[in-house]
C-alpha cells in the first residue's frame, strides 16, 4: 500500500499512539501533520519523520476550541493545499481520573467530553470540507474498549465517540469519505502505566484469549487498512483491537 500524494493529519500526534500513527503514515508515503496542544512534542514527531526521509510538519491545536481547529485547517491548506486523511486521536488519557459517576466533578466531566468528543467533532468539521472538495477522504476516530465497560466519565466519552462515528459516516459517505473508529484494548504506553492501576491491567490480560502486553504497533495494521483504497466500502464501523478482551455476544 502506498499513501504517496496523500496528506494525513493526526491529532494527539506528540507522543504515544499518536506519534506511532504519524510515523506509520509517513512510512507509507503520506505527508503528515502532527497536531497537538503539546507543541514541543509535535515538533519532535515531525523531526523524527524528517530524519527518516519523510515529509512532516507540526501544528499546535486545542481540539476543544473551534477557532483553534479552524486555524489548523487553514495551516494545512497553506502548507499542503488539501487534506485526505484525518485521525482523531487526541484525548484526555494521561491525566484521566476514574471517579465514580455519582461523585465525578462536573467541570472535569465537561472538560473530558470537550476534548474526547467535541474534539473529534470540531476537527472533522474543520477538515472535512477539503476532503469533500477532492471527493475522497478517510477519517479514523480513536475510541476504546472502555466504551463497552464502566470506567466512569472516560467510558461515556468513548461510547459517545462510537455514535459520532456512525453519524459522520452517514453524512460524509456520499462525498466519497469513510469514517471508522479503532477501539484499542490496553496498549502499553507511558500514559497507560501512569493512568491504569497495574492490577487492573493484569486482570484484563488474564482474561484475554491473546495474553500479551501489546504496544502501539498492534494498531498500525488496522489504521493502514482503514485509510487505504482497499477499505473503500468500510464505513461507520468500530474495529476492536484488543486481543479478544472485550466479550461480544
Amino acid at each position: 500500500m502506498t499513501l504517496d500524494g496523500r496528506v494525513a493529519i493526526v491529532t494527539g500526534g506528540a507522543q504515544g499512539i499518536g506519534r506511532e500513527y504519524c510515523l506509520a503514515l509517513a512510512e507509507d508515503g503520506a505527508a503528515v501533520v502532527a497536531a497537538d496542544l503539546n507543541a514541543e512534542g509535535a515538533e519532535e514527531t515531525a523531526e523524527l519523520i524528517s530524519k527518516n526521509g519523510g515529509a512532516a510538519s507540526a501544528v499546535t491545536v486545542d481540539v476543544s476550541d473551534r477557532d483553534s481547529t479552524l486555524a489548523l485547517a487553514e495551516a494545512v491548506r497553506t502548507q499542503h493545499g488539501t487534506a485526505h486523511i484525518l485521525v482523531n486521536n487526541a484525548a484526555i488519557y494521561h491525566s484521566m481520573r476514574m471517579d465514580p459517576v455519582l461523585e465525578v466533578d462536573v467541570d472535569y466531566w465537561r472538560r473530558l467530553f470537550a476534548v474526547n468528543v467535541d474534539g473529534a467533532l470540531l476537527v472533522t468539521q474543520a477538515i472535512a470540507p477539503m476532503m469533500i472538495e477532492g471527493g475522497w477522504g478517510r477519517v479514523v476516530n480513536q475510541t476504546s474498549v472502555a466504551a463497552y465497560g464502566a470506567s466512569g466519565a472516560y467510558s461515556a466519552t468513548k461510547l459517545a465517540l462510537i455514535s459520532l462515528t456512525r453519524s459522520q459516516a452517514r453524512e460524509l459517505g456520499p462525498h466519497g469519505i469513510t469514517v471508522n473508529a479503532i477501539a484499542p484494548g490496553p496498549i502499553w504506553t507511558e500514559a497507560t502505566e501512569v493512568t491504569v492501576p497495574a492490577e487492573r491491567l493484569e486482570k484484563m490480560l488474564a482474561a484475554a484469549p491473546i495474553n500479551m502486553k501489546a504496544g502501539p504497533e498492534v494498531l498500525l495494521g488496522t489504521l493502514r487498512h482503514l485509510v487505504s483504497d482497499g477499505a473503500a466500502w468500510v464505513t461507520g464501523q468500530t474495529l476492536l483491537v484488543d486481543g479478544g478482551i472485550t466479550p461480544r455476544l
